[in-house]
Protein backbone atom coordinates (compact mmCIF):
# COMPACT_ATOMS: atom_id res chain seq x y z
CA UNK A 1 0.00 0.00 0.00
CA UNK A 2 1.25 3.47 -1.15
CA UNK A 3 2.11 5.88 2.11
CA UNK A 4 -0.85 8.22 0.25
CA UNK A 5 -3.26 6.20 1.03
CA UNK A 6 -2.64 5.35 4.35
CA UNK A 7 -2.42 8.88 4.89
CA UNK A 8 -6.16 9.25 3.72
CA UNK A 9 -7.37 7.07 6.51
CA UNK A 10 -4.84 8.12 8.86
CA UNK A 11 -6.29 11.43 8.70
CA UNK A 12 -9.72 9.85 9.30
CA UNK A 13 -8.47 8.15 12.17
CA UNK A 14 -7.17 11.38 13.56
CA UNK A 15 -10.26 13.31 13.31
CA UNK A 16 -12.18 10.38 15.00
CA UNK A 17 -10.24 10.84 17.63
CA UNK A 18 -10.64 14.50 17.93
CA UNK A 19 -14.15 14.64 17.50
CA UNK A 20 -15.77 11.64 18.60
CA UNK A 21 -19.30 11.64 18.32
CA UNK A 22 -19.62 14.99 16.77
CA UNK A 23 -21.68 15.35 13.70
CA UNK A 24 -19.81 14.59 10.76
CA UNK A 25 -22.63 13.51 7.78
CA UNK A 26 -25.93 14.80 7.96
CA UNK A 27 -28.71 13.86 5.46
CA UNK A 28 -32.40 14.79 6.60
CA UNK A 29 -32.59 12.87 10.03
CA UNK A 30 -29.99 10.77 9.57
CA UNK A 31 -26.66 11.67 11.60
CA UNK A 32 -23.36 10.05 11.39
CA UNK A 33 -20.28 11.08 13.74
CA UNK A 34 -17.20 10.99 13.24
CA UNK A 35 -16.41 8.06 14.84
CA UNK A 36 -19.04 6.15 13.64
CA UNK A 37 -18.30 7.16 10.03
CA UNK A 38 -14.75 5.33 10.86
CA UNK A 39 -16.31 2.28 12.08
CA UNK A 40 -18.40 1.90 9.05
CA UNK A 41 -15.18 2.21 7.05
CA UNK A 42 -12.68 -0.44 9.33
CA UNK A 43 -15.24 -3.18 9.01
CA UNK A 44 -15.91 -2.28 4.78
CA UNK A 45 -11.73 -2.25 4.38
CA UNK A 46 -12.05 -5.97 6.33
CA UNK A 47 -15.19 -6.79 4.43
CA UNK A 48 -13.63 -6.19 1.03
CA UNK A 49 -10.11 -7.00 1.71
CA UNK A 50 -11.91 -10.52 2.41
CA UNK A 51 -14.09 -10.67 -0.99
CA UNK A 52 -10.68 -10.01 -2.99
CA UNK A 53 -10.78 -6.52 -3.39
CA UNK A 54 -6.91 -5.22 -3.80
CA UNK A 55 -4.89 -3.15 -6.02
CA UNK A 56 -6.48 -2.34 -9.48
CA UNK A 57 -9.74 -3.72 -8.82
CA UNK A 58 -12.56 -1.27 -10.16
CA UNK A 59 -15.39 -0.80 -7.21
CA UNK A 60 -18.39 1.04 -8.07
CA UNK A 61 -19.88 2.93 -5.17
CA UNK A 62 -23.39 4.39 -5.95
CA UNK A 63 -23.33 8.21 -3.92
CA UNK A 64 -26.24 7.28 -1.36
CA UNK A 65 -26.54 7.66 1.30
CA UNK A 66 -24.22 10.38 1.98
CA UNK A 67 -22.38 8.54 4.68
CA UNK A 68 -22.41 4.72 3.18
CA UNK A 69 -20.72 6.59 -0.05
CA UNK A 70 -18.20 8.46 2.03
CA UNK A 71 -17.21 5.13 3.99
CA UNK A 72 -17.28 3.12 0.83
CA UNK A 73 -14.63 5.43 -1.03
CA UNK A 74 -12.17 5.54 2.24
CA UNK A 75 -12.25 1.94 2.72
CA UNK A 76 -12.22 1.17 -1.47
CA UNK A 77 -9.11 3.46 -1.14
CA UNK A 78 -7.44 1.59 1.70
CA UNK A 79 -8.03 -1.99 0.62
CA UNK A 80 -6.01 -1.14 -2.08
CA UNK A 81 -8.77 -1.16 -4.74
CA UNK A 82 -10.02 1.93 -7.28
CA UNK A 83 -13.66 3.68 -5.99
CA UNK A 84 -15.56 4.54 -8.69
CA UNK A 85 -18.11 7.37 -7.52
CA UNK A 86 -21.92 6.30 -9.49
CA UNK A 87 -24.79 8.63 -9.61
CA UNK A 88 -27.97 7.43 -7.98
CA UNK A 89 -30.06 8.50 -10.61
CA UNK A 90 -27.52 5.65 -12.82
CA UNK A 91 -29.77 3.84 -14.84
CA UNK A 92 -29.40 0.42 -15.78
CA UNK A 93 -28.54 1.05 -19.45
CA UNK A 94 -26.19 3.16 -18.10
CA UNK A 95 -24.43 1.18 -16.05
CA UNK A 96 -24.27 -1.57 -19.10
CA UNK A 97 -22.63 1.38 -21.00
CA UNK A 98 -20.24 2.08 -18.43
CA UNK A 99 -19.54 -2.14 -18.49
CA UNK A 100 -18.95 -2.00 -22.11
CA UNK A 101 -15.96 0.59 -21.46
CA UNK A 102 -14.52 -0.16 -18.55
CA UNK A 103 -15.89 -3.16 -16.38
CA UNK A 104 -16.19 -2.47 -12.88
CA UNK A 105 -15.15 -5.57 -10.73
CA UNK A 106 -17.48 -4.85 -7.99
CA UNK A 107 -20.30 -2.24 -7.48
CA UNK A 108 -21.71 -1.25 -3.86
CA UNK A 109 -24.93 0.15 -3.42
CA UNK A 110 -28.11 -0.06 -1.37
CA UNK A 111 -29.62 -3.20 -0.40
CA UNK A 112 -32.75 -1.84 -2.21
CA UNK A 113 -31.40 -0.78 -5.79
CA UNK A 114 -31.67 -2.65 -8.76
CA UNK A 115 -28.24 -2.05 -9.77
CA UNK A 116 -25.79 -5.42 -9.59
CA UNK A 117 -23.16 -6.69 -11.81
CA UNK A 118 -23.78 -10.54 -12.95
CA UNK A 119 -21.89 -11.91 -10.34
CA UNK A 120 -22.90 -12.87 -6.33
CA UNK A 121 -24.27 -10.41 -4.04
CA UNK A 122 -22.84 -10.49 -0.55
CA UNK A 123 -23.29 -7.92 2.05
CA UNK A 124 -20.83 -5.21 3.04
CA UNK A 125 -21.89 -3.55 6.09
CA UNK A 126 -25.09 -2.19 5.13
CA UNK A 127 -24.62 -2.25 1.32
CA UNK A 128 -25.07 -4.91 -0.91
CA UNK A 129 -21.74 -5.47 -3.03
CA UNK A 130 -22.23 -7.56 -6.14
CA UNK A 131 -19.31 -8.88 -8.31
CA UNK A 132 -18.16 -8.54 -12.01
CA UNK A 133 -15.14 -10.02 -14.16
CA UNK A 134 -12.79 -9.66 -11.52
CA UNK A 135 -10.48 -8.96 -14.25
CA UNK A 136 -6.50 -8.35 -13.52
CA UNK A 137 -5.14 -4.93 -14.23
CA UNK A 138 -1.82 -3.83 -13.08
CA UNK A 139 -2.10 -1.02 -15.00
CA UNK A 140 -4.87 0.57 -12.57
CA UNK A 141 -2.90 -0.62 -9.13
CA UNK A 142 -1.56 3.37 -9.03
CA UNK A 143 -4.73 4.71 -8.94
CA UNK A 144 -7.11 5.20 -6.22
CA UNK A 145 -10.29 6.45 -7.74
CA UNK A 146 -11.57 6.51 -11.11
CA UNK A 147 -14.09 9.39 -11.91
CA UNK A 148 -16.43 9.83 -14.96
CA UNK A 149 -16.17 13.13 -16.36
CA UNK A 150 -19.61 14.79 -17.03
CA UNK A 151 -19.72 13.77 -20.70
CA UNK A 152 -21.80 16.93 -21.62
CA UNK A 153 -19.91 17.37 -25.25
CA UNK A 154 -19.28 13.44 -25.63
CA UNK A 155 -19.01 10.13 -24.76
CA UNK A 156 -17.91 10.26 -20.47
CA UNK A 157 -14.45 9.10 -20.24
CA UNK A 158 -12.97 7.59 -16.87
CA UNK A 159 -9.98 9.89 -15.23
CA UNK A 160 -7.49 7.71 -12.76
CA UNK A 161 -6.29 9.33 -10.18
CA UNK A 162 -3.93 8.18 -7.52
CA UNK A 163 -4.20 9.02 -3.70
CA UNK A 164 -1.48 11.46 -3.68
CA UNK A 165 -4.05 13.28 -5.92
CA UNK A 166 -6.90 13.18 -3.48
CA UNK A 167 -4.73 14.37 -0.92
CA UNK A 168 -3.04 17.29 -2.50
CA UNK A 169 -6.92 18.05 -3.75
CA UNK A 170 -7.98 17.65 -0.35
CA UNK A 171 -5.60 20.34 1.36
CA UNK A 172 -6.00 22.88 -1.74
CA UNK A 173 -9.88 22.86 -0.71
CA UNK A 174 -8.87 23.06 3.13
CA UNK A 175 -6.07 25.85 2.98
CA UNK A 176 -8.37 27.55 0.58
CA UNK A 177 -11.64 27.97 2.40
CA UNK A 178 -10.60 27.42 5.85
CA UNK A 179 -12.13 24.75 6.47
CA UNK A 180 -12.30 23.47 10.22
CA UNK A 181 -14.75 21.49 12.25
CA UNK A 182 -16.74 24.61 12.83
CA UNK A 183 -17.58 25.14 9.36
CA UNK A 184 -21.05 23.86 8.54
CA UNK A 185 -21.05 22.66 4.69
CA UNK A 186 -24.64 22.40 3.36
CA UNK A 187 -24.34 20.66 0.07
CA UNK A 188 -27.08 20.31 -2.43
CA UNK A 189 -24.20 18.93 -5.49
CA UNK A 190 -24.23 15.24 -5.50
CA UNK A 191 -21.47 13.74 -3.74
CA UNK A 192 -20.37 11.98 -7.37
CA UNK A 193 -19.38 14.87 -9.27
CA UNK A 194 -16.64 15.83 -9.00
CA UNK A 195 -17.25 18.99 -7.18
CA UNK A 196 -19.03 17.23 -4.31
CA UNK A 197 -16.77 14.56 -4.11
CA UNK A 198 -13.75 16.23 -3.75
CA UNK A 199 -15.09 18.66 -1.47
CA UNK A 200 -17.75 17.29 0.46
CA UNK A 201 -17.01 13.30 0.18
CA UNK A 202 -13.10 13.91 0.66
CA UNK A 203 -11.85 17.37 1.92
CA UNK A 204 -14.83 18.25 3.96
CA UNK A 205 -14.49 14.86 6.44
CA UNK A 206 -10.29 15.33 6.02
CA UNK A 207 -10.98 18.58 7.93
CA UNK A 208 -13.57 17.64 10.27
CA UNK A 209 -15.64 19.74 8.66
CA UNK A 210 -19.62 19.07 9.29
CA UNK A 211 -21.63 17.94 5.93
CA UNK A 212 -25.42 18.15 5.44
CA UNK A 213 -26.39 17.11 2.36
CA UNK A 214 -30.26 17.69 1.30
CA UNK A 215 -32.09 17.40 -2.24
CA UNK A 216 -31.26 20.26 -5.17
CA UNK A 217 -35.33 20.64 -5.99
CA UNK A 218 -36.35 21.74 -2.88
CA UNK A 219 -35.42 25.82 -2.24
CA UNK A 220 -37.47 26.20 0.31
CA UNK A 221 -35.71 23.25 2.57
CA UNK A 222 -32.38 24.39 1.45
CA UNK A 223 -33.32 28.30 2.86
CA UNK A 224 -34.52 26.79 6.53
CA UNK A 225 -31.32 25.38 6.85
CA UNK A 226 -29.57 28.65 6.02
CA UNK A 227 -31.94 30.59 8.11
CA UNK A 228 -30.80 28.53 11.40
CA UNK A 229 -27.94 30.25 11.40
CA UNK A 230 -25.00 27.80 11.32
CA UNK A 231 -24.28 26.98 8.07
CA UNK A 232 -21.12 28.47 6.97
CA UNK A 233 -20.55 27.30 3.36
CA UNK A 234 -23.19 26.15 0.49
CA UNK A 235 -21.80 24.06 -1.96
CA UNK A 236 -23.84 24.70 -4.97
CA UNK A 237 -23.83 25.04 -9.03
CA UNK A 238 -25.39 28.50 -10.93
CA UNK A 239 -28.72 26.71 -11.53
CA UNK A 240 -29.17 26.17 -7.94
CA UNK A 241 -28.06 29.49 -6.76
CA UNK A 242 -30.26 31.29 -9.26
CA UNK A 243 -33.08 28.96 -7.78
CA UNK A 244 -32.56 29.92 -4.64
CA UNK A 245 -32.29 33.79 -4.79
CA UNK A 246 -35.39 33.65 -6.88
CA UNK A 247 -37.30 31.53 -4.18
CA UNK A 248 -35.99 33.90 -1.60
CA UNK A 249 -38.38 36.29 0.53
CA UNK A 250 -35.28 37.97 1.97
CA UNK A 251 -31.48 37.91 3.05
CA UNK A 252 -30.64 34.90 4.72
CA UNK A 253 -31.69 35.70 8.94
CA UNK A 254 -27.96 34.18 9.83
CA UNK A 255 -25.52 36.12 12.10
CA UNK A 256 -23.00 36.52 9.32
CA UNK A 257 -23.36 35.98 5.91
CA UNK A 258 -23.70 32.74 4.26
CA UNK A 259 -20.75 32.10 2.26
CA UNK A 260 -21.77 30.85 -1.37
CA UNK A 261 -19.41 28.53 -3.24
CA UNK A 262 -20.75 28.17 -7.26
CA UNK A 263 -18.51 25.47 -9.45
CA UNK A 264 -19.38 22.99 -12.56
CA UNK A 265 -19.99 25.74 -14.89
CA UNK A 266 -19.33 29.39 -15.02
CA UNK A 267 -20.60 31.88 -12.69
CA UNK A 268 -22.13 34.61 -14.60
CA UNK A 269 -22.27 38.24 -13.06
CA UNK A 270 -26.27 38.32 -12.53
CA UNK A 271 -26.48 34.80 -10.95
CA UNK A 272 -23.75 36.37 -8.52
CA UNK A 273 -25.27 39.73 -8.20
CA UNK A 274 -28.82 37.96 -7.14
CA UNK A 275 -27.08 35.81 -4.68
CA UNK A 276 -25.83 39.20 -2.96
CA UNK A 277 -28.81 40.86 -2.94
CA UNK A 278 -31.58 38.39 -2.28
CA UNK A 279 -29.85 35.95 0.03
CA UNK A 280 -27.39 38.80 1.08
CA UNK A 281 -24.55 36.41 1.09
CA UNK A 282 -20.83 36.95 -0.34
CA UNK A 283 -20.02 34.50 -3.49
CA UNK A 284 -16.91 31.82 -4.08
CA UNK A 285 -16.20 30.09 -7.10
CA UNK A 286 -14.08 27.05 -7.91
CA UNK A 287 -12.66 26.54 -11.08
CA UNK A 288 -11.57 22.81 -11.76
CA UNK A 289 -11.85 20.03 -14.01
CA UNK A 290 -12.79 15.55 -13.02
CA UNK A 291 -9.00 14.97 -14.86
CA UNK A 292 -7.06 18.26 -12.56
CA UNK A 293 -8.60 18.61 -9.50
CA UNK A 294 -9.69 22.24 -8.73
CA UNK A 295 -7.40 25.05 -10.65
CA UNK A 296 -8.68 28.23 -8.57
CA UNK A 297 -10.57 28.45 -5.57
CA UNK A 298 -11.99 31.52 -4.43
CA UNK A 299 -13.19 32.09 -0.99
CA UNK A 300 -16.26 33.70 -0.53
CA UNK A 301 -16.49 37.52 -0.61
CA UNK A 302 -18.33 40.37 -0.50
CA UNK A 303 -20.02 40.60 -4.12
CA UNK A 304 -18.93 43.47 -6.32
CA UNK A 305 -19.30 44.23 -10.05
CA UNK A 306 -15.99 43.34 -12.49
CA UNK A 307 -14.70 41.10 -10.17
CA UNK A 308 -12.20 39.11 -12.21
CA UNK A 309 -12.81 35.29 -12.38
CA UNK A 310 -12.00 32.88 -11.16
CA UNK A 311 -8.57 34.49 -10.00
CA UNK A 312 -5.47 33.51 -8.77
CA UNK A 313 -4.48 29.37 -9.50
CA UNK A 314 -4.03 27.59 -6.52
CA UNK A 315 -0.42 27.24 -4.61
CA UNK A 316 1.41 24.75 -6.62
CA UNK A 317 -0.78 24.82 -9.74
CA UNK A 318 1.19 25.56 -12.79
CA UNK A 319 -1.08 27.37 -15.65
CA UNK A 320 0.20 27.78 -19.03
CA UNK A 321 -2.17 29.61 -21.66
CA UNK A 322 -0.90 27.43 -24.94
CA UNK A 323 -1.40 28.89 -28.55
CA UNK A 324 -5.28 29.07 -30.24
CA UNK A 325 -5.28 26.80 -33.01
CA UNK A 326 -5.98 28.88 -36.12
CA UNK A 327 -8.31 32.31 -35.83
CA UNK A 328 -7.81 34.03 -32.60
CA UNK A 329 -11.21 34.91 -30.99
CA UNK A 330 -12.27 38.48 -31.92
CA UNK A 331 -12.38 41.46 -30.45
CA UNK A 332 -8.91 42.01 -30.86
CA UNK A 333 -8.35 38.95 -28.56
CA UNK A 334 -4.41 37.81 -29.67
CA UNK A 335 -2.77 34.39 -28.29
CA UNK A 336 0.04 34.25 -26.22
CA UNK A 337 1.38 32.34 -23.34
CA UNK A 338 1.85 32.76 -19.71
CA UNK A 339 3.32 30.49 -17.01
CA UNK A 340 1.49 30.84 -12.97
CA UNK A 341 2.90 28.90 -10.48
CA UNK A 342 2.83 29.72 -7.23
CA UNK A 343 5.00 28.35 -4.79
CA UNK A 344 2.47 29.98 -1.39
CA UNK A 345 -0.56 30.98 -0.58
CA UNK A 346 0.71 34.68 -0.21
CA UNK A 347 3.76 34.83 -2.65
CA UNK A 348 3.85 36.38 -6.02
CA UNK A 349 3.12 34.82 -9.16
CA UNK A 350 6.24 34.04 -11.56
CA UNK A 351 4.86 34.47 -15.07
CA UNK A 352 6.72 34.44 -18.04
CA UNK A 353 5.81 34.44 -21.64
CA UNK A 354 4.38 37.14 -24.13
CA UNK A 355 0.80 36.41 -22.68
CA UNK A 356 1.74 37.25 -19.17
CA UNK A 357 0.31 39.79 -17.43
CA UNK A 358 -2.29 42.40 -18.33
CA UNK A 359 -3.57 42.86 -21.89
CA UNK A 360 -2.33 39.57 -22.93
CA UNK A 361 -4.19 37.30 -25.60
CA UNK A 362 -6.47 34.60 -25.05
CA UNK A 363 -4.88 31.36 -25.19
CA UNK A 364 -5.86 27.55 -23.97
CA UNK A 365 -5.58 26.59 -20.26
CA UNK A 366 -3.08 23.88 -19.63
CA UNK A 367 -2.42 22.56 -16.47
CA UNK A 368 -0.12 21.03 -14.26
CA UNK A 369 -1.37 20.35 -10.70
CA UNK A 370 -0.26 18.05 -7.78
CA UNK A 371 -4.05 16.73 -7.97
CA UNK A 372 -3.98 15.83 -11.43
CA UNK A 373 -5.24 12.20 -12.22
CA UNK A 374 -2.74 9.26 -14.12
CA UNK A 375 -4.35 9.39 -17.17
CA UNK A 376 -7.82 8.30 -18.91
CA UNK A 377 -8.77 4.19 -18.60
CA UNK A 378 -8.40 2.75 -21.92
CA UNK A 379 -9.89 -0.74 -21.78
CA UNK A 380 -6.93 -2.36 -18.90
CA UNK A 381 -4.09 0.20 -19.80
CA UNK A 382 -4.09 3.81 -18.82
CA UNK A 383 -4.08 6.40 -21.42
CA UNK A 384 -1.39 8.85 -20.11
CA UNK A 385 -1.03 10.91 -23.38
CA UNK A 386 -3.74 13.43 -22.36
CA UNK A 387 -1.43 14.21 -19.15
CA UNK A 388 2.10 14.45 -20.38
CA UNK A 389 3.29 17.74 -19.92
CA UNK A 390 0.14 19.21 -18.86
CA UNK A 391 -3.61 18.46 -18.86
CA UNK A 392 -5.02 20.82 -21.98
CA UNK A 393 -9.06 21.62 -20.24
CA UNK A 394 -10.34 23.14 -23.56
CA UNK A 395 -11.10 26.26 -21.92
CA UNK A 396 -10.01 29.76 -23.52
CA UNK A 397 -8.84 32.26 -20.78
CA UNK A 398 -6.46 35.10 -20.89
CA UNK A 399 -4.33 36.89 -17.82
CA UNK A 400 -5.46 39.98 -16.46
CA UNK A 401 -2.40 40.47 -13.62
CA UNK A 402 -2.04 37.77 -11.48
CA UNK A 403 -5.48 36.06 -12.01
CA UNK A 404 -6.95 33.80 -14.86
CA UNK A 405 -10.25 35.13 -16.73
CA UNK A 406 -11.92 32.63 -18.50
CA UNK A 407 -13.31 33.30 -21.94
CA UNK A 408 -15.28 30.19 -23.10
CA UNK A 409 -14.16 26.86 -24.87
CA UNK A 410 -12.20 26.24 -27.61
CA UNK A 411 -14.76 23.75 -28.59
CA UNK A 412 -18.14 25.52 -28.42
CA UNK A 413 -16.84 28.78 -30.12
CA UNK A 414 -19.23 30.03 -33.06
CA UNK A 415 -17.27 30.85 -36.21
CA UNK A 416 -19.01 33.96 -38.00
CA UNK A 417 -17.76 35.23 -40.41
CA UNK A 418 -13.86 34.45 -39.04
CA UNK A 419 -14.90 35.78 -35.48
CA UNK A 420 -14.82 33.59 -33.09
CA UNK A 421 -17.86 33.92 -30.68
CA UNK A 422 -17.95 32.37 -27.23
CA UNK A 423 -21.69 31.22 -26.57
CA UNK A 424 -20.80 31.04 -22.91
CA UNK A 425 -20.48 34.97 -23.11
CA UNK A 426 -23.45 34.97 -24.92
CA UNK A 427 -24.84 32.94 -22.27
CA UNK A 428 -24.15 35.32 -19.58
CA UNK A 429 -26.18 38.40 -21.15
CA UNK A 430 -29.19 36.39 -21.44
CA UNK A 431 -28.92 35.20 -17.93
CA UNK A 432 -29.27 38.91 -16.79
CA UNK A 433 -32.59 39.24 -18.66
CA UNK A 434 -34.91 38.37 -15.65
CA UNK A 435 -37.68 36.40 -17.42
CA UNK A 436 -34.65 33.94 -18.49
CA UNK A 437 -34.16 30.42 -16.40
CA UNK A 438 -31.80 28.96 -18.43
CA UNK A 439 -30.50 29.10 -22.12
CA UNK A 440 -28.20 27.45 -24.65
CA UNK A 441 -26.45 29.45 -27.57
CA UNK A 442 -25.02 27.22 -30.40
CA UNK A 443 -24.19 27.99 -33.74
CA UNK A 444 -26.11 27.36 -36.74
CA UNK A 445 -24.88 27.20 -40.46
CA UNK A 446 -25.34 29.99 -42.83
CA UNK A 447 -24.57 29.94 -46.55
CA UNK A 448 -22.61 33.53 -46.30
CA UNK A 449 -21.19 33.73 -43.19
CA UNK A 450 -20.44 30.16 -42.19
CA UNK A 451 -21.98 30.07 -38.67
CA UNK A 452 -24.98 32.45 -36.99
CA UNK A 453 -25.65 32.49 -33.49
CA UNK A 454 -28.70 31.08 -32.33
CA UNK A 455 -30.41 31.10 -28.64
CA UNK A 456 -32.71 28.63 -27.52
CA UNK A 457 -34.05 29.94 -23.28
CA UNK A 458 -36.13 28.49 -20.80
CA UNK A 459 -39.15 28.92 -19.58
CA UNK A 460 -41.40 29.26 -23.36
CA UNK A 461 -43.19 32.66 -21.67
CA UNK A 462 -40.07 34.33 -22.34
CA UNK A 463 -40.67 37.72 -24.28
CA UNK A 464 -38.65 37.13 -26.92
CA UNK A 465 -38.37 40.71 -28.52
CA UNK A 466 -37.90 42.37 -25.50
CA UNK A 467 -34.87 39.83 -25.21
CA UNK A 468 -33.60 41.24 -28.45
CA UNK A 469 -33.58 44.05 -27.69
CA UNK A 470 -31.96 43.69 -24.66
CA UNK A 471 -29.35 41.62 -26.51
CA UNK A 472 -28.90 44.06 -29.22
CA UNK A 473 -28.24 46.97 -26.55
CA UNK A 474 -25.48 44.94 -25.18
CA UNK A 475 -23.24 42.51 -28.03
CA UNK A 476 -21.76 43.49 -30.93
CA UNK A 477 -23.29 42.41 -34.26
CA UNK A 478 -21.30 39.05 -34.62
CA UNK A 479 -22.75 37.89 -31.06
CA UNK A 480 -26.28 39.16 -31.18
CA UNK A 481 -28.04 35.78 -31.65
CA UNK A 482 -29.93 35.44 -34.93
CA UNK A 483 -32.63 33.34 -34.14
CA UNK A 484 -34.29 33.21 -30.70
CA UNK A 485 -36.78 30.67 -29.54
CA UNK A 486 -38.02 29.60 -26.07
CA UNK A 487 -39.31 26.33 -24.34
CA UNK A 488 -40.22 24.62 -21.33
CA UNK A 489 -37.14 22.93 -20.62
CA UNK A 490 -33.66 21.90 -22.11
CA UNK A 491 -31.83 18.53 -20.78
CA UNK A 492 -29.75 19.52 -17.91
CA UNK A 493 -27.12 16.86 -16.02
CA UNK A 494 -27.93 15.91 -12.37
CA UNK A 495 -26.26 19.42 -11.62
CA UNK A 496 -28.68 21.55 -13.52
CA UNK A 497 -25.89 22.67 -16.41
CA UNK A 498 -27.31 22.38 -19.93
CA UNK A 499 -26.07 20.01 -22.08
CA UNK A 500 -24.54 20.56 -25.26
CA UNK A 501 -23.87 19.19 -28.33
CA UNK A 502 -20.91 18.97 -29.85
CA UNK A 503 -20.15 21.83 -32.92
CA UNK A 504 -19.30 17.81 -35.29
CA UNK A 505 -22.68 17.03 -34.38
Amino acid sequence: MTSARAELLARLRDRAARLGDAPLVVAGDTVTGARELLARTEAKVRALGELGVGPGALVGTVAGPPAEFISDVFAIIEAGGVAVPLSRKLTRWELDRLQEGCPLDFLAAPPESPLTLAGPVTGCGDRALSRGPGRIRPAFAEAATAQLTSGTTGRPRVALRPAAALLAEADHYRDALRLTPRTTLLCPVPLQHAYGFGLCALAAPLAGAPVRQLPPDRPRMLLRELAAGDVALFVGVPPMLRLLAKSARGPVPAGRPVGFLSAGMALDAHTAEQVAVRLGGNVGEVYGTTETGPICVRAPRPWRPGLRRPGVPLPGVKVTLAPVPGDAPEAGAGTGSGDATRADATGPRDATGPGAGPGAGTGLVTVESPSMMLGYADGDAVDTGPSRGGFTTGDLARWEGDDLVLAGRLSTCINVAGAKVSPEEVEAVLLAWPEVASCLVTGVPDPVLGQRVSATVTPETVDLAALDRFCRERLSDSRTPHTFAAVAELPTTETGKVIRPRNDQ
